[in-house]
């Protein structure tokens, strides 16, 4: 990999030759992680890219189930999020059947109403000492939109941020100001890099909760039971354990948050993270979905209940939805689960900017266009911009992959200055 690095201001663009090789700056680059999770689906079937199901199709994607959940991560790092959705929506059609929508569910969307996610959550969150949040690891805006709401929370008394993703291994990767990328594996996304950033500069106390290894005499199912009791028993020992009047936001992946229980294929019972830390502390706490509603590159991927839920406003911030009873509505099988789902707008994949649109409305970044210096002669390469000061084990600010003959992207950045690798 040959690397340079350049300083970008408001005011003007520096050209400066890296004075260290590039092995010594990075361990791991974000194109070469990208180009070994392409290489992991070479065999995979042309047909995974369609919106078919079938059996024949279930069989044949099946064994490239890891592959395309390692794709759909390594994609989203290296900012291509329309194409990190696109390889789980192919990984989720090792289901024969499409979801259809449950008529008496589409009939409570119909009839709601709706109300501003964050000013919802906010509200509800403050008579609550505990609020989850969860996120699809391959999606970058929600991260954006956890950081939006833990803005929000800070101003209400919220002091720890508790992400799954935290590497307990690695307790001072975050002591200097700035995420450096061993701090956890999602981390290595360049907005939960910023969102990192503007929480240490806000002041919260960042908090690591993840179990660490497991007993190899268990079996698949009994390290799953055994990982959310010690994810909620770390929560407690890390944070409450220590002060009784903590109030928290914890970010978990997927169904971490949920409450009640549900059943494992073997017959086991499943408790997950956020009942079991309900039941230790015996606290109410916000539960919050927002892995459902949002939109896919192909619109045959969406929810069948998104449309709907679209077509009851104009709103262009994410949204939630109040049921004609007052409460808020709870969809696809999660009443009782949580408390709450955000509805993201349609936000287009490559704005004007080549970027997701949300990037500007959600995240608050505005576009920058790369120096001419930076563009590819021939083939692709992936540009990272770091904020100046920083190492080159931080977590960038923004990546972009460029390939030659085609129209460059522009990064998406907080206001400041920047300095530039190249990877290729």
């Amino acid at each position: 990999m040959h690397s340079r690095r350049f300083l970008f201001s408001a005011a003007a663009v520096v050209l400066a030759v890296a004075s260290q090789p590039a092995a010594a700056q990075r361990s791991e680059t974000y194109i070469s992680r990208l180009k070994d999770a392409e290489a992991r689906i070479a065999a995979l079937p042309a047909s995974a890219w369609d919106t078919t199901r079938s059996p024949e199709k279930n069989a044949a994607l099946r064994p490239f189930i890891p592959a395309l959940e390692t794709l759909g991560m390594e994609r989203a790092f290296a900012g291509d999020t329309a194409g990190a959705i696109a390889a789980y929506d192919a990984k989720d059609r090792t289901r024969s059947t499409r979801p259809v929508a449950n008529p008496a569910e589409a009939t409570i969307v119909d009839e709601a109403s709706v109300e501003d996610a964050l000013q919802a959550i906010v509200e509800q969150a403050r008579t609550r000492r505990v609020v989850l949040i969860n996120e699809g690891h391959n999606v970058p805006m929600h991260r954006a939109f956890s950081q939006r709401l833990a803005r929000e929370l800070r101003k209400i008394g919220c002091t720890y941020l508790a992400c799954e993703t935290f590497d307990a291994l690695h307790p001072k990767a975050f002591s200097e100001g700035y995420a450096r990328q061993k701090g956890g594996y999602y981390t290595r996304d360049p907005v939960f890099g910023g969102w990192i950033a503007e929480a240490i500069a806000d002041g919260w106390q960042l908090v690591a909760y993840e179990s660490l290894g497991s007993d190899a005499a268990l079996t698949p199912e009994q390290r799953i039971v055994a990982r959310e009791t010690l994810q909620a028993s770390n929560l407690v020992e890390r944070i409450f354990a220590n002060d009784k009047n903590a109030k928290v936001l914890i970010h978990v992946g997927y169904g971490h948050l949920d409450k009640g229980s549900a059943t494992l294929p073997s017959g086991t019972d499943l408790v997950m993270m956020g009942e079991h830390l309900r039941r230790m502390t015996g606290l109410d706490m916000l539960h919050v979905d927002q892995n459902r509603f949002y939109a896919h590159p192909d619109p045959a991927d969406d929810n069948p209940l998104y449309a709907r839920a679209l077509a009851r406003t104009t709103a262009t911030a994410p949204f939630v939805l109040k049921a004609k009873d007052g409460s808020y509505a709870v969809l696809l099988d999660q009443k009782g689960r949580v408390d709450m789902q955000v509805v993201f707008p349609r936000y287009a994949f490559h704005d004007q900017n080549g970027r997701p649109e949300w990037l500007a409305t959600l995240a608050g970044r505005r576009p920058r266009a790369l120096p001419p210096e930076l563009l590819p002669v021939s083939g692709r390469r992936a540009v990272l911009a770091y904020r100046a000061g920083e190492p080159a084990d931080a977590v960038p600010a923004d990546v972009v992959l460029v390939e030659a003959g085609k129209p460059a992207p522009k990064l998406m950045l907080p206001d400041g200055e920047y300095r530039f690798a190249v990877e290729e």
